[in-house]
């Protein structure tokens, strides 16, 4: 399964000695000394951008999974997805050793 990509788009803009980088809706996100610094944060944020996008997939395809399985609305099975993602970390040990 491949990683979606990000959606924004991200520019490094010099300001004096400082270095900003920008996304596509014209957002600042943030501000550095270097643009080695700057090309750091959009690498981290493209990270994010990928891990929100392909969150949201997965989401999708578990609430459609499980009207699907049990033949309910989309408002049930979002629900119940919706409340298995608030699952706590402990939770997720428990599943795990089984």
């Amino acid at each position: 399964m491949m990683t979606p990509e990000a959606k924004l788009e991200y520019r490094i803009e010099r300001e004096g000695e400082k270095f900003v980088a920008i996304d596509s809706d014209e957002e600042i996100v943030g501000v550095y000394g270097s643009e080695e610094e700057a090309q750091a944060e959009i690498a981290r944020e493209r990270k994010e951008d990928a891990m929100w996008e392909r969150t949201k997939e997965l989401m999708r395809a578990a609430v459609r999974t499980i009207m699907t399985e049990f033949s309910v609305e989309v408002e049930t099975a979002l629900g119940h997805v919706n409340a298995a993602a608030g699952m706590t970390i402990l939770g997720m040990e428990e599943e795990l050793d089984r």
